[in-house]
């Protein structure tokens, strides 16, 4: 839009500077000038060209799109809405998980997930993973407050909550595994990205 601003303004200039109806006998020697006043400013328009490459710079907002990646997504038991992985990333001893649930429907949508009820299954070497717990029990995730061992909310059209959990890592030769979250069909061969 600034642009077009700039652009406009340099055009009404250019037409303020062209002969008018007093120069028509000296157009010849005239036309020379106002050409030659054109080309500085078609120069003036290249470095506003040259302005406007500068705003390619919104490519680095292009990286916060990335960050929203969608790594695995799902139907869920919840009438319109979609359960996406967003990240699963281990670092240290613990992997962290982040489910993005999506109401796409047109109704506010009950939602709960229990946090005993998820887990990581390494299929390989037949071993499950449960949530990490503090030493009070609660849950290393994103609880509801006043609770510590879920998660539940209403969920609006067009609207999302992201849920966190941390695991034990598995072992660095384990490069995917399983997720499940109740309400969800489970997420296989979920790759690990590894920090």
């Amino acid at each position: 839009m600034r642009k077009s601003f700039i652009l406009g303004s340099v055009l009404l200039a250019l037409a303020a500077c062209q002969p008018t109806a007093e120069e028509p006998e000296p157009a010849t020697a005239a036309s020379d000038q106002p050409a030659a006043a054109s080309e500085p400013a078609a120069a003036s328009d290249t470095p506003a060209a040259t302005v406007s490459e500068p705003a390619p710079a919104a490519v680095p907002a292009a990286a916060p799109a990335a960050a929203g990646t969608v790594l695995a997504s799902q139907e869920t038991n919840w009438q319109g809405v979609v359960a996406e992985v967003t990240e699963f990333r281990r670092k240290g001893n613990t992997l962290t998980a982040k489910v993005r649930l999506r109401n796409q429907g047109s109704e506010k949508v009950p939602a709960e997930v229990i946090y005993k009820e998820v887990y990581l299954m390494d299929l390989g070497a037949g071993k499950k993973y449960q949530v990490l717990q503090d030493e009070k029990g609660a849950y290393i995730a994103g609880l509801k407050s006043g609770w510590n061992d879920r998660w539940y909310g209403d969920l609006d059209p067009g609207q999302s909550h992201t849920l966190w959990v941390k695991f034990p890592a598995p072992p660095a030769e384990v490069k995917s595994v399983t997720l499940q979250v109740p309400g969800v069909p489970p997420f296989e061969d979920l790759a690990i990205q590894d920090s």
